[in-house]
């Protein structure tokens, strides 16, 4: 009976000389990239563990390092339009310039050192009573009885071209600058030069947060009353020579902080102590004429706080913005007074203005600075009373 001859079998280790070129590039190729990914890996690892996580944002600590309020090389985080994780880092120096001739002289006894920010300088009330609001103010003719309308134009700092554009408004006009810029020197010596009178803008946290993001410097209603209170105090060294302060930073205006009475009832009674008016970014908000009756004598006789009638760039369309311009018109021949904000320094909303305010003297209505406007009387509102008092369902 013949034998059947049976085939040999192929063995997985065949010797690497029997394999085709073909595979041995394809194994080559293979373990080349398994080898790039490995050294990947162990390089993000490695830098994971240098970094360390995240710190939440607004993260100063009741008690905060030493090297928080003196670090001068470390950049501020200006607002974005969506949220993105920040933290608060350490303090740029403060932008310190000193007021022009048009708008007052600088006054030593207006100003103290921070303690916090030894960089920078906090207004103060001299030893004879005066204030920020009376030193910085524009000039104005007291005794034009004609209606007035004020003016109030934030976002000055975010943009240097729209900025240095809305210098040329006329003076009466007072702009809000943002404590995030890092470039003033040319805004502020060209808005001083033209007579116009300088508010701060305070970071605080909007309608929509976090999806509308204030920077990593605002103060949130989450955060406790000592860090607010820091950044409240970064806020005001940021420059030198401003009458007030206001909510309004860009087109966000602060309405779930202000709508905290005790949160809010601390910051305005910080900027009556020093000698600030303050403008609310929100349309006749509640509560903050009231705030003339409440707190320490002290506080009742140097407080200045007012909202304003209109935000007139809100829709920034052409025809809006005159529509809105109008409106104020006609609240300020009702009312005596009334005040405009402007988001932001754009083309379109600093044009309106001029060709707007040219019109004016005609029509038989005063351009005002926000400074006079915030302390006159509001006739067409309710008189106050000192049981008058803030709710939390206000």
């Amino acid at each position: 009976m013949a034998k059947s001859k049976s085939k040999p079998l192929v063995r997985l280790s065949q010797p690497a000389k029997a394999r085709s070129p073909g595979a041995r590039r394809l194994w080559r190729g293979l373990a080349g990239l398994w080898g790039l990914v490995i050294l990947a890996l162990a390089g993000g690892a490695g830098t994971l563990q240098l970094l360390g996580p995240p710190a939440p944002h607004g993260q100063l600590a009741d008690h905060p390092p030493k090297t928080l309020p003196n670090e001068a090389a470390s950049a501020v985080t200006p607002p974005a339009s969506a949220h993105h994780a920040t933290h608060v880092p350490p303090a740029p120096p403060a932008i310190i310039a000193s007021p022009a001739p048009g708008v007052g002289p600088s006054e030593t006894a207006l100003q103290e050192r921070s303690t916090l920010y030894p960089n920078g300088m906090l207004p103060k009330i001299s030893p004879n009573g005066r204030t920020a609001r009376q030193a910085y103010a524009a000039a104005f003719d007291n005794s034009d009885r004609r209606p007035r309308i004020a003016i109030l134009l934030a976002g000055i700092g975010m943009n240097e071209a729209d900025s240095l554009a809305a210098t040329n408004l006329p003076a009466a006009v007072s702009l809000a600058v943002t404590p995030y810029a890092t470039r003033l020197d040319n805004v502020l010596a060209a808005s001083r030069a033209a007579g116009h009178e300088l508010l701060v803008s305070l970071p605080m946290e909007p309608q929509g947060y976090p999806l509308n993001d204030p920077g990593n410097r605002a103060m949130l209603t989450g955060a406790s009353p000592a860090i607010n209170a820091q950044l409240l105090e970064w806020a005001l060294t940021r420059f030198s020579g401003y009458v007030g302060a206001t909510g309004a930073l860009g087109d966000m205006r602060g309405e779930r902080f202000a709508a905290s009475p005790d949160q809010m009832t601390f910051v305005q009674d910080t900027l009556a102590q020093r000698g600030l008016l303050y403008v609310d970014p929100r349309p006749n908000a509640p509560g903050v004429s009231r705030l003339r009756e409440i707190g320490t004598r002290r506080q009742a006789v140097n407080a200045a706080f007012r909202s304003v009638d209109l935000v007139l760039d809100d829709p920034p369309g052409a025809a809006e913005i005159d529509r809105s311009l109008a409106r104020l018109e006609k609240l300020a021949r009702d009312r005596g007074a009334a005040i405009g904000l402007v988001g932001r320094p754009s083309p379109l909303s600093v044009d309106r203005i001029a060709v707007w305010a040219t019109g004016l003297p005609a029509r038989g209505v005063a351009l005002a600075p926000v400074s006079v406007v915030v302390q006159m009387p509001q006739t067409a509102t309710p008189p106050v009373t000192l049981s008058s008092r803030i709710t939390p369902s206000q």
